[in-house]
C-alpha cells in the first residue's frame, strides 16, 4: 500500500517553518505521511545576519544549507531547492514553474500540496508567485493525479502569526482546516534557530526562540481548502488532519 504523501512548496529558506512547522513536525515525526519539499529560490536577497554570518557571495550556499538543517530537524523525507533568484520569481514565466510542479507532483504522486494562499501572509511578491504557480499547477493537473486536495497556508486574523499581526491574514471563518499538535513546539523552535543568518527576523516574530525558548511559537497552523476532488465531501467545522476524506 502507497504510503501518503504530502507536497509543501514554497519560495524562500525558512517559509516552510514558519508557515507551516507544526503539521510538518507532526506528520514527519507520527509517520502518519511522507513529507517533501519543493524551495525556489536559497534565499540570497535575504540578510547575512548581525553581525554578518558570511559574505553576500556565501549567503545563498548559506542558506540552503540552513534550510537542509532546519529541514532535518522538522522530518522532511524530500527537500529539492532551485535556482530562481530571490526577489525576481514573480518574473519567471508562469508556464515554467507549472511544468516543473508538475514533474515533481508526478515524481511524489503527493494526495495533498501546500503553498501559500495567495496573499503570501507577508505580501513578499516571490510568495505570491509561487502561490499562483502551484495554484495553476494543481487546477490544470489531469483526472488520473494523485493529488486530491490543494491547501492555502496562513493566518488566523484572530490569532496572528507568533507574536506579530502579520500584513495579511483570514478571518478564523475562512480558515478550513487548523493542525493543533503543541508538542512540537520545542521542534520548530530548534528549525527555526537552524536558520541562523535570519535571527532577525526569527527574533521580531518569535521572540525569545533565539535564546532557546520555545513558547512564542503558536501551537497550531491555520489554512484554507483551495481545491478538493472528493466526491460529495463537506467539511464539517473545522478539518483536524490534512486527510480528512480520503479513504
Amino acid at each position: 500500500m502507497k504510503k501518503k504523501s504530502i507536497l509543501f512548496i514554497f519560495a524562500h529558506p525558512d517559509d516552510e517553518t514558519f508557515a507551516c512547522g507544526i503539521s510538518i513536525s507532526k506528520y514527519s515525526e507520527t509517520k502518519m505521511a511522507s513529507t517533501h519539499l519543493l524551495c525556489a529560490t536559497k534565499g540570497q536577497a535575504g540578510k547575512a545576519g548581525e553581525p554578518p554570518l558570511c559574505t553576500p557571495e556565501e549567503l545563498p550556499r548559506f542558506r540552503e544549507q540552513e534550510l537542509r538543517d532546519a529541514c532535518a530537524i522538522l522530518g522532511f523525507d524530500q527537500v529539492d531547492v532551485w535556482e530562481y533568484q530571490d526577489k525576481f520569481l514573480n518574473t519567471v514565466p508562469v508556464d515554467e514553474l507549472v511544468t516543473r510542479i508538475h514533474q515533481a507532483i508526478h515524481q511524489i504522486q503527493p494526495e495533498i500540496v501546500v503553498t501559500f494562499a495567495p496573499h503570501g501572509i507577508s505580501g513578499h511578491p516571490d510568495h505570491l508567485a509561487i502561490s499562483h504557480a502551484t495554484t495553476q499547477a494543481v487546477l490544470s493537473l489531469g483526472p488520473d493525479t494523485s493529488v486530491r486536495k490543494l491547501y492555502y497556508a496562513t493566518r488566523s486574523s484572530e490569532e496572528g502569526f507568533g507574536t506579530m499581526k502579520p500584513p495579511f491574514s483570514d478571518p478564523i471563518e475562512s480558515i478550513t482546516t487548523i493542525i493543533h499538535a503543541p508538542e512540537y513546539m520545542p521542534k520548530v523552535a530548534d528549525a527555526l534557530r537552524a536558520h541562523r543568518t535570519q535571527h532577525l527576523s526569527v527574533e521580531r516574530v518569535f521572540p525569545g526562540v533565539t535564546k532557546g525558548e520555545h513558547y512564542s511559537v503558536p501551537p497550531n497552523n491555520h489554512y484554507i481548502l483551495a481545491w478538493h476532488s472528493l466526491p460529495n465531501y463537506t467539511i464539517q467545522g473545522k478539518e483536524a488532519d490534512f486527510f480528512d476524506g480520503l479513504a
